[in-house]
C-alpha cells in the first residue's frame, strides 16, 4: 500500500512536496496503523529527513511499529545480482535482492526493454532469496536463456537509468501490480552501492551499415542481391535492423520481422524500388545473420516462419500503394 501511494506522489508530474504532504496527513490521523504507513512511505522514499521526522512523531504519540518496519532502512543488498539475457536481447531481466534485519529476503525481477531506450517496463517481487528465485526461473527449461552475474553497483546504475525519465504507463498499459511494486524496487536500489556503469551490456553503437551490406553481398546468401538497385534495398533493411534488440541488424526475432513487414509500411519507404522483394531478402538476411551470430536453428526457423506469415499482407500493401501512385 505504501509503495502504491508513493508511486502516485513520486510521479514526474506530481508536486515535489506531495510525498511529505501525504506522510504528514497520515500521521495527523493519530492512529498506530496510519503512523506505520507514514513510516513505510518515508522509508521507501529514501528520505532520511522525512523518516526521522516520522520516527519522532511516532515516539511523541506513544505509538509502536513492528521492529522489521522500524529497521527497514537498514536492509542490505544480496551478495549476488544477475541479468537474464535472451538470444535477441529485445528485453533483459535484471534480478537483485535485499535482506532486512529480521532476516527476511526480498527479490525483485525487473524487465528492461532495450528497444524502448532501456526503460523498466515490468517486473515482479518475491519474498524469497535471490538463489531461490533464480532456481525457479531456471526450471522453465529455456535453452536460450543466459544468466550473467553483474556487480551490485552496475545493477543499481542500470536500473536507476531504467527508471529515469517519463513513464510509459499509458503506452505500455503497465499492470497495476507492477505500478504498486516498482517503488519498492527503487528503494531496494538505494541499498546498493553507487558508482556503477549504466551501459547496456552488448549494445552496438555506431554500426557501419555500409560494411555490413558489403559483407552480406559478398556471402553466398547475398550474391543474388548485388544487381541493380537491390543493394540499396539491402542497406535499407539493415538500417531498420538497428532498432532490433541492442542494435544488431543481423539478429531478427519474429517480432522484428513483423515490424519490418508491417502492411502499414511504417518501417520502409513505399516508393523504394523492388520493395515487394523485401520478404525474400529478409529470408536470406536472416539465414546469413543468424549463422554469423550462432543462433540456434530452431530460433532461425521461427523467424523464417514469421516472414512467411507476414509476406502476403505486406506484398498486397505494396501493390496497393503502387496502384494508387499509378492511378
Amino acid at each position: 500500500m505504501a509503495s502504491s501511494l508513493l508511486d502516485l506522489t513520486s510521479d514526474p508530474d506530481a508536486d515535489p512536496g506531495s510525498t511529505a504532504q501525504v506522510v504528514r496527513h497520515l500521521t495527523a490521523w493519530d492512529r498506530p496503523e496510519a503512523s506505520a504507513g507514514a513510516l513505510a512511505i518515508a522509508t521507501l522514499a529514501d528520505d532520511p529527513v522525512l523518516r526521522r521526522w516520522v520516527r519522532r512523531d511516532i515516539a511523541d504519540r506513544g505509538h509502536a511499529v513492528p521492529r522489521w518496519l522500524a529497521d527497514l532502512h537498514l536492509a542490505t543488498p544480496a551478495a549476488r545480482a544477475v541479468e537474464l539475457i535472451g538470444p535477441f536481447r529485445e528485453a533483459d531481466d535484471v534480478v537483485l535482492g535485499v535482506t532486512i534485519p529480521s532476516g527476511h529476503a526480498l527479490t525483485g525481477v525487473v524487465r528492461v526493454d532495450n528497444e524502448l531506450g532501456a526503460r523498466a517496463v515490468d517486473g515482479a517481487l518475491f519474498e524469497h532469496p535471490i538463489e531461490t528465485v533464480l532456481h525457479s526461473l531456471r526450471t522453465d527449461d529455456d535453452p536460450d536463456l543466459r544468466i550473467r552475474d553483474i556487480s551490485a553497483a552496475d545493477a543499481r546504475a542500470r536500473l536507476t537509468a531504467a527508471f529515469t525519465g517519463a513513464r510509459l504507463d499509458e503506452v505500455l498499459r503497465t499492470s497495476t501490480k507492477w505500478r504498486s511494486q516498482r517503488c519498492i524496487v527503487r528503494w531496494m536500489l538505494s541499498r546498493f552501492p553507487d558508482g556503477g556503469d549504466a551501459t547496456v551490456p552488448g549494445r552496438l553503437d555506431d554500426v557501419d551499415t555500409d560494411e555490413l551490406t558489403a559483407r552480406f553481398l559478398a556471402s553466398p546468401w547475398g550474391r543474388p542481391w548485388t544487381r541493380g538497385a537491390l543493394p540499396l534495398l539491402v542497406e535499407r533493411v539493415l538500417t531498420s535492423g538497428l532498432s532490433n534488440g541492442v542494435g544488431d541488424p543481423l539478429l531478427w526475432a519474429p517480432r522484428h520481422v513483423g515490424r519490418l513487414l508491417d502492411p502499414r509500411l511504417h518501417d520502409l519507404d513505399p516508393d523504394e524500388l523492388d520493395l515487394d522483394r523485401a520478404p525474400e531478402l529478409l529470408r536470406d538476411l536472416i539465414r546469413y545473420g543468424h549463422g554469423e551470430r550462432g543462433v540456434r536453428v530452431g530460433l532461425t526457423d521461427a523467424s523464417l516462419h514469421a516472414v512467411d506469415r507476414c509476406a502476403p499482407a505486406f506484398r498486397t500493401a505494396v501493390r496497393r500503394w503502387d496502384d494508387d501512385v499509378t492511378a
